[in-house]
């Protein structure tokens, strides 16, 4: 126990006040530390699901993002029982829960603890459940840094909660631009929203710099003028009036691989999401 003492805790020693070190026994001493360590350790977290993938006949990791601490691992268990059943329904992709995790120093899978749904994904709507799945496989790669970005997970939050309410602004057309307008204000959160300014008519727009062009770049990786405009009325889309931008079923699949493609010019490892044909055959 001396020896615990003396070196195990020495570093909560340093965060104690004076009169704790000098009047607490050895023994005190060593309880305060470990609830001090357990405050520590125990972090509650805000989060939204992205990706649930079997580790083990057990357990399964889940990805998520969180306000807190950016895009964290967690082990949850994949059994049978009716607790852990209950547990993948809480966790399923883009649903907004809050737990208690156990966040120590040198691991990269952390056990959580508490869990309590804050907000479901859409799953009595096919299409919303179906939106809701396309933005969680692509987060799911786009976000990867256990940096926190509170602002970043403010506008998935609230972007969930506009998907999951079936107001008049998402009937309809409305509901079928909905991953387009995510997508474009999204750019900004992650720093790679075009110069919308720079647009002049007869522009091209330049993929690689993210910038209009009175003139094609060396590259081909550009969008020619007729795309460009399509592109430049898309930085005038939002959430407020996305129900106004009539698009044909083919302008809406043309409009989503240039986004697509604009996103894996500058996150390579970005690949076609597993549900983008699932999207397609939905939004006929």
């Amino acid at each position: 126990m001396a020896k615990k003492f003396r070196y195990g805790y020495f570093w909560l020693i340093l965060r104690c006040p004076e009169h704790v070190v000098r009047n607490f026994p050895p023994s005190a001493f060593v309880v305060y530390c470990r609830a001090l360590s357990y405050n520590i350790m125990y972090r509650h977290l805000d989060c939204i699901a992205l990706r649930t993938v079997r580790y083990s006949d057990r357990n399964s990791i889940l990805t998520a993002y969180t306000r807190q601490a950016g895009r964290l691992s967690f082990m949850v268990p994949a059994g049978t029982g009716r607790a852990a059943a209950r547990l993948r329904a809480l966790l399923m992709p883009m649903g907004r829960f809050e737990c208690v995790a156990d966040i120590r120093p040198g691991r990269d899978i952390y056990p959580i603890r508490d869990v309590r749904a804050v907000l479901l994904p859409p799953v009595s709507d096919p299409l919303r459940s179906t939106i809701a799945l396309f933005i969680a496989d692509l987060l799911s790669v786009l976000l990867k840094e256990p940096i926190p970005d509170p602002l970043l997970f403010d506008f998935i939050d609230d972007s969930l909660r506009k998907l999951g309410k079936d107001s008049g602004r998402l009937r309809g057309n409305g509901l079928l631009n909905f991953h387009i307008c995510f997508l474009t204000r999204l750019s900004r959160f992650l720093g790679v929203e075009p110069d919308w300014p720079t647009y002049l008519p007869g522009s091209v727009f330049d993929m690689s710099d993210g910038i209009f062009r009175q003139s094609p770049p060396l590259h081909r990786n550009y969008l020619p003028p007729g795309e460009a405009e399509i592109a430049m009325l898309l930085g005038r889309m939002n959430f407020r009036n996305l129900e106004l931008f009539r698009f044909s079923r083919f302008e809406r699949n043309t409009i989503l691989d240039r986004l697509l493609l604009y996103y894996q010019t500058h996150y390579p490892s970005l690949g076609d999401p597993p549900s983008l044909p699932i999207l397609r055959m939905m939004a006929d």
